[in-house]
């Protein structure tokens, strides 16, 4: 069992450095610190039963030496634990800033359906409560090895002062990390066993939350309660089973350190009795094996803060490396000089074994409006995520001006194809701080506003720009909220624009707002929009229509009219 747990304590060691995310020079600083605190601790026994051995012999210039040493040695002792703690707290905060930017740059990456295999409550967990404890890893680390060291130390001292004492000492010490680590080893499996049904927990509630309106018109209150109960029930089981373990080592290691000293304090006084050893020795055998039972009550310590990161550490590492077929690698292509032609050849896709787009091909011209119109579940959203690269297509290929997507850096692609969708995500905070995301420049702020026919509203706010939004920018309109979230894209100064169903919500008048919008983009963009809605079909330059995956049917409204059944049924 100590073999195992040794293994994998190595194994989560190698796990946390190819995370990447510790810093050299601050790392040797709480190295140093520790080594350097835990020397000067070790020295203080042996400088105490000096000055006792000395006040016995009455040699005071001797023992008032010593005293002042001994007082030198504790403040640099004192000055080294703050160097340590300050080691510990630039180390802590670079990783937990590194881990976290880490976690978001990977959280950009994953696909549409990444929820199939990790839910969002495991993300955030991960975010926060797993990058809160990993960032401590490699204080505790260090000082296991340097409290295992000390006490290595503390033994030698004591095995070439008594032998018979230090060995007893080492055999005590050695017998308590056994123990520990046995139940540690249990302990920590029920943890993590405790740790799935959290996520478990934190899950559903985030689903209720999602789908309260659902739970509330059918009445599913009372099967949900069953279910949480059911999970907690297994949370409770495994935390008690935990505890168990932890009490119990809790309560053996005090009682052989115990005994340990009793043995030690016989077979000192009766070498004292004996003539064989005096006061000094026994102040400095005492002194050693307090420093043994220090050290090893940190590294108890110290292994049960690495147990706990062992956990978060693993599903860190898991997160970061987590992979589907719909992952997406891009390119080394940086050219940013891109016009807007979007071309779909051949492109074939199936989701869950199941075929939705078969050899696809259809071409955009640059600074055209283009709608993408047909049937619920015809297609048309794929094509959206496809060229977001949400998702990647099995055969085929998807161009724009003539070149792989797959060929274009994240960069160059990211801010060239931008969507707009029909609930645009809006963060709490201010107008001003919702733009800054994208581009922090103020006049180009107020030049997208303007564009988009925004910016006299914001300005009628109490307070412009710096209005707070709330509740997903519920304090503005619906409409607004589309015109904000449109000067948002603008600002991104995309060429490709992607509207999916911007309008389905909106009123007319609200409707025909954003229409006006879209019609001035396409002077400057390549304007593709996804819509059920007949007038604007009608205003379009061309428009695809899409049934199970198809290009069944192309033009302007005039032509589809005359040629296109499934067209003049999306009319009605």
């Amino acid at each position: 069992m100590k073999g195992g747990t040794m293994f994998r304590f190595l194994k989560v060691i190698h796990c946390f450095f190819s995370l990447k995310a510790v810093n050299g020079v601050l790392l040797f600083h709480l190295f140093f610190s520790a080594a350097l605190r835990t020397a000067s601790f070790l020295i203080l026994p042996y400088l105490a039963s000096r000055i006792v051995e000395y006040a016995t012999d009455a040699d005071w210039t001797n023992a008032f030496l010593m005293v002042g040493i001994f007082a030198v040695t504790a403040l640099a002792y004192v000055a080294f634990h703050h160097y340590n703690y300050w080691s510990y707290a630039q180390n802590a905060n670079y990783i937990h800033a590194n881990l976290q930017q880490k976690i978001l740059e990977k959280v950009s990456t994953l696909p549409a359906n990444f929820s199939d295999d990790i839910s969002s409550a495991a993300i955030v967990n991960t975010a926060f409560n797993d990058v809160d404890k990993c960032r401590t890893f490699p204080d505790y680390l260090f000082d296991c090895f340097i409290c295992i060291a000390g006490i290595l130390l503390s033994a030698v001292i004591l095995l070439f002062v008594d032998l018979k004492i230090g060995l007893i000492s080492l055999i005590s010490v050695g017998l308590c990390i056994f123990l520990y680590l046995y139940h540690m080893n249990r302990r920590d499996y029920y943890n993590a066993m405790q740790s799935e049904r959290q996520d478990d927990v934190a899950d559903l509630y985030s689903q209720v939350i999602d789908g309260h309106k659902e739970i509330h018109a059918f009445n599913m209150y009372n099967d949900l309660n069953n279910y949480s109960e059911r999970v907690i029930s297994l949370w409770k089981k495994a935390n008690l089973k935990k505890r168990f373990h932890q009490d119990l080592a809790d309560t053996i290691v005090p009682f052989i350190n115990g005994a340990t000293r009793v043995i030690i304090y016989i077979i000192s006084a009766d070498a004292i009795l004996r003539g064989e050893a005096d006061i000094a020795t026994l102040v400095l055998i005492m002194g050693y094996f307090d420093d043994m039972l220090s050290n090893y009550s940190k590294t108890a310590d110290t292994f049960t803060a690495l147990s706990k990161s062992i956990i978060s550490i693993n599903r860190i590492h898991r997160f970061l490396n987590y992979k589907t077929p719909h992952m997406q690698e891009f390119g080394k292509d940086n050219t940013d000089d891109i016009a807007g032609k979007v071309e779909f050849r051949k492109v074939s896709f199936s989701y869950n074994n199941k075929i939705s787009m078969k050899d696809l091909n259809f071409i955009i011209k640059p600074h055209t409006f283009t709608a993408i119109v047909g049937k619920s579940g015809s297609g048309k959203s794929t094509i959206f995520r496809l060229l977001l690269r949400l998702y990647k297509p099995k055969r085929g290929k998807i161009l724009v001006d003539d070149k792989n997507i797959e060929d274009y850096t994240k960069d160059v692609y990211a801010t060239n194809v931008s969507i707009v969708t029909q609930k645009p995500f809006i963060f709490d905070m201010t107008i001003r701080e919702n733009l800054n995301l994208v581009d922090d420049n103020v006049e180009n702020q107020i030049k997208a506003c303007k564009t988009v026919g925004i910016h006299d509203d914001i300005m009628r706010l109490p307070k412009g720009y710096n209005t707070p939004l709330i509740n997903d920018g519920g304090n503005l309109s619906a409409g607004q909220r589309q015109l904000l979230s449109l000067a948002r894209t603008l600002l991104s100064k995309s060429e490709i624009l992607l509207f999916d169903e911007v309008t389905s919500s909106l009123n007319d008048e609200a409707s025909a707002d954003v229409v006006k919008v879209l019609q001035k983009l396409k002077k400057d963009h390549t304007v593709i929009m996804i819509t059920h809605k007949p007038d604007i079909m009608k205003l379009s330059d061309d428009i695809l229509v899409i049934d199970k995956g198809r290009l069944v049917a192309r033009g302007d409204h005039e032509k589809l009219m005359k040629k296109s059944s499934i067209y003049k049924s999306l009319q009605m």
